[in-house]
């Protein structure tokens, strides 16, 4: 097999993760071919990058990139994971709906992408809150001057994000020893794979909303469990060690907003349970991979409560 990358151009970071650690970025050769690589965004103004904001803006790119450019889109994720997503007619309404919509607390200090040019009136709401980057394909003279209010804000241009698609190259994670490697999860999971598996049918709308859900809950680290209305992120339950408590803390965070919503599962439901809070909480539609040796009990849960519920067939762990 041919060597995955090699080691190009680097520098050395302000520190690594930690402060006590010692931090640098390479480039590597499949940069060279993909036109979201991180080197390839234009640096317009802000504070040096640190190890923790390569690590978000590449959490960013991969959420925007499952989200597409067919409609202005916003994501705004906090330590690599989506606090908020939103697909809307305007990017400004886009902005509106991830920051206010999904999880404000979390997306405080987080990194914002967006496919969408900023113009001055977004960039006078976007500057109200305080986050670290700002990652867009084009940004007006008027916005980048009102962004010079705010110094410290890293604004970075490329205009491949305006239609950004998920990077093909291979996936590289160091482990004690040895390096792990595999394809990069590029699968688009679409209607037509949906497999409808409850006697309620899921209205077009749902469909709409599951799909959104599936793609805001591939890019999020497992277990997780996200909620979704109106093409909007508006609770996530993340990096949980049982399905259970992703769907408690998904939730816990959605509130009252659970009411009407459809949920996305990253893998499937071992248990009855999980399901169970999802259904208590008001959610109508659930999209999942399915292949539990309790599917049958998952399913007859669902149609007792009276929601719909789809198996994607596809498996999304991001570790």
């Amino acid at each position: 097999m041919d060597e995955p990358f090699k080691l190009g151009k680097g520098s050395k970071l302000r520190y690594g993760e930690n402060p006590h650690q010692e931090g640098w970025f390479y480039e590597t050769e499949d940069g060279a071919n993909d036109p979201l690589a991180i080197g390839k965004f234009q640096y317009l103004q802000g504070k040096e990058l640190s190890y923790n904001n390569y690590l978000d803006m590449d959490g960013a790119l991969y959420a925007l990139s499952h989200l597409g450019g067919e409609k202005p889109a916003c994501v705004i994720v906090k330590h690599t994971n989506p606090c908020g997503a939103s697909r809307r007619d305007t990017i400004s309404d886009a902005y509106q709906g991830a920051w206010y919509d999904g999880d404000p607390l979390a997306a405080f200090g987080g990194v914002m992408a967006v496919n969408r040019e900023v113009d001055a009136p977004l960039a006078e709401k976007m500057i109200q809150n305080f986050f670290e980057i700002l990652m867009t394909p084009s940004i007006t003279p008027e916005a980048l001057q009102i962004f010079t209010k705010k110094p410290n804000i890293r604004v970075m241009v490329n205009p491949a994000l305006e239609n950004p698609t998920p990077a093909d190259a291979k996936q590289i994670h160091k482990i004690r020893g040895g390096v792990l490697m595999q394809d990069a999860d590029t699968k688009t999971v679409t209607k037509d794979m949906l497999k409808i598996v409850t006697k309620r049918v899921p209205s077009d709308a749902e469909i709409h909303d599951m799909l959104f859900a599936w793609a805001v809950c591939r890019a999020t680290k497992s277990n997780t469990v996200v909620a979704v209305k109106n093409e909007t992120l508006i609770a996530s339950g993340a990096g949980q060690q049982d399905r259970k408590r992703c769907a408690e803390l998904c939730v816990s965070k959605g509130g009252e907003k659970m009411k009407g919503a459809v949920a996305a599962s990253d893998a499937f439901f071992p248990f009855p349970d999980a399901l169970q809070v999802l259904i208590n909480s008001g959610v109508t539609a659930v999209i999942q991979p399915g292949g539990s040796v309790k599917d049958a009990d998952v399913i007859k849960a669902a149609d007792d409560a009276g929601i719909a519920m789809v198996f994607s067939g596809v498996r999304a762990f991001r570790h």
